[in-house]
């Protein structure tokens, strides 16, 4: 096989970095227009609606599959076991937190951190449409990263290097190039939590037989409680959150290592 054959494989992760990249250039700017939550978040979905379509048209050029078999589902069990491992991960974060001495409270409903400077003409409305962006967002992102981006390297370098691959790119996509002010902050609070998180779902992926919604359910199941459910941990030193993160996700790497969950 050459050397062309072999960097094309990694072809379409790229060109979906670079949309994903090419749309927040794009939708950063824009919400210096608006001031309304409701007119904020329909832009973020439709921004990840485009990520879907793209992944879907690339799945579609260089996948022998059908794109009917990235949806297709073979047990149930495997969306039964995405959500148990979802509220494994919490049960075992803020266990881990509250037992190196944190403090953990529930914030106001909904969760809007970090939107506080915006206003809403409904913050019924404004919760159903972050609702929507986040469920969509976590689908969106597992089409691309595990759907797309992991099947596709994997059929040509093995599971290992398709779990590594698929990490990366998803952990680039959460890099927004383009808020430079943003980034170290990213790095310091957010970046350890997504590459972990782009292992776990990867591995799980793997070991449901490329069974896309038992990591849709895992994503989504945490995106909605994160959105629904506002908790604050106060960590009693710096490195709480790094040692509750590691110590969770290698627990649940562990478990799903002996669980056999691969089917007929």
């Amino acid at each position: 096989m050459t050397n062309e054959k072999a960097w094309r494989v990694f072809l379409g992760s790229i060109v979906l970095l670079i949309v994903s990249y090419v749309i927040y250039y794009i939708r950063y700017p824009m919400w210096q227009l608006f001031s309304t939550l409701e007119l904020i978040f329909v832009i973020m979905f439709l921004s990840y609606f485009i990520i879907f379509i793209v992944a879907l048209s690339l799945f579609r050029k260089d996948s022998k599959k059908s794109i009917s078999d990235v949806f297709k589902n073979n047990s149930n069990l495997m969306i039964l076991v995405g959500l148990l491992f979802g509220l494994l991960y919490l049960g075992l974060y803020y266990l881990i937190s509250y037992g190196l001495g944190s403090s953990i409270e529930l914030g106001s409903f909904p969760n809007l951190r970090g939107y506080e400077d915006y206003s809403a003409y409904s913050v019924g409305l404004v919760f159903v449409l972050y609702l929507l962006f986040s469920v969509f967002g976590a689908f969106a992102e597992e089409v691309a990263y595990r759907g797309y981006v992991q099947t596709r390297i994997s059929a040509k370098y093995g599971a290992l290097i398709g779990v590594i691959a698929s990490t990366v790119f998803f952990s680039l996509e959460h890099i927004h190039v383009f808020q430079t002010g943003w980034i170290s902050q990213f790095i310091q609070n957010q970046l350890l939590h997504v590459v972990l998180f782009g292992i776990f779902t990867g591995y799980l992926f793997y070991k449901s037989m490329e069974n896309i919604w038992s990591v849709v359910a895992f994503h989504v199941f945490l995106n909605a409680l994160a959105v629904s459910i506002p908790v604050i941990v106060t960590s009693s030193f710096d490195y709480v959150f790094y040692i509750a993160e590691i110590v969770s996700f290698i627990a649940m790497i562990l478990l799903l290592r002996y669980i056999p969950l691969k089917m007929k």
